[in-house]
């Protein structure tokens, strides 16, 4: 076999590359490791290339191109040190991940339950890279609706990193969040309340929070308050995540500003606070310019809006709304 030294310089310049955050010089440097040997189909130097250009890709969100490089590592540590290894685990998890990203979440999973069974038998069952796994494979089952199952593996993650990190660690918050999310949408307030609250407890903890995560964590437990009556403490919550949403020059927070807006307003109306029709218009307003003034979602506002007016003895005004909501489902239909 043709060797070439260069392979080990440009292999180590294109890590250092890469954990400095430069992809691109990574990418290309690692590309030219691949091309400096003649390599035999079972080096492990061309495996671990592959896997490494891999990370680069994925880095840059190149999820199309990441995931034949996964696989190219995977076939290589698959013949070496078989079926159960760590570099094996590694390179199913990265192909997973590529997966989930593409949308492809029943392959995805399938993936992350091979690293799972390899790590849980390499690493034990309290290790952090079983626990990184068992997160991945939740969000997996979340993404498919499949709110139970994706219960199970954050409940696992979720008691490993409590365990192995900080208390205050925001990756226990991230996981918590995630559980409580799941929770939500299986209509389980009771349960997901004080995961929300422990969550937002870490997220205000933090030396420099994520504003974004804490104005949505603010929002889902607000959220669990009103499911629960207790609108004393979702107030206050509504009005924290909706001071971010309507502030921030982020892009993509208009649809979360309306949705909060319109929450904080239905909170008022349930709770008969005179503040439930100003902030209906401002709702009213929000949903028109974010979603349109024919779209379904507007037409949805725009019956609750009828049903207020109606309770505060405005018909004349509450029908025409629910005559515009009705036209709206109708154009829909």
């Amino acid at each position: 076999m043709a060797t070439n030294l260069n392979w080990t310089d440009l292999s180590r310049t294109g890590y250092e590359a890469l954990t400095q955050g430069n992809f691109d010089k990574a990418e290309r440097l690692f590309r030219s490791a691949i091309d400096s040997c003649e390599f035999e189909q079972e080096d492990l130097r061309l495996a671990y290339s592959f896997l490494v250009l891999g990370r680069c890709l994925s880095q840059k969100g190149d999820w199309g191109g990441a995931e034949p490089m996964y696989k190219r590592a995977l076939e290589i540590y698959e013949k070496v040190h078989g079926p159960v290894h760590e570099d094996v685990a590694f390179s199913l998890a990265g192909q997973a991940k590529c997966k989930l990203q593409c949308g492809h979440y029943e392959s995805a999973g399938i993936l992350y339950k091979r690293a799972l069974a390899i790590y849980e038998r390499v690493k034990g069952d309290e290790h952090e890279e079983t626990a990184n796994v068992l997160d991945s494979l939740a969000q997996c089952y979340m993404a498919q609706r499949e709110y139970e199952k994706a219960i199970e593996y954050y409940n696992r993650a979720a008691k490993i990193f409590s365990r192995s990190r900080s208390p205050i660690d925001e990756k226990v918050a991230d996981v918590l969040f995630s559980l409580g999310r799941c929770h939500d949408e299986l209509n389980e307030d009771k349960q997901a309340a004080p995961l929300f609250h422990r969550a937002l407890e870490i997220y205000e903890q933090q030396a420099q929070p994520d504003r974004e995560q804490l104005a949505n964590c603010q929002y889902n437990l607000a959220r669990c308050y009103q499911g629960l009556r207790d609108f004393l403490k979702a107030e206050p919550l509504y009005l924290k995540s909706l001071d971010y949403f309507t502030k921030t020059k982020e892009k993509g927070i208009e649809r979360s500003a309306a949705y909060c807006t319109f929450a904080l307003a239905t909170c008022y109306m349930v709770s008969g606070d005179y503040r439930a029709e100003e902030f209906l218009k401002k709702a009213r307003a929000l949903y028109e310019k974010t979603f349109g003034p024919n779209h379904l979602q507007t037409a949805y506002l725009l019956d609750a809006y009828s049903r207020f007016l109606g309770n505060t003895c405005r018909s004349a005004e509450a029908k025409r709304l629910e005559e515009r909501a009705r036209e709206i489902r109708e154009r829909l239909s």
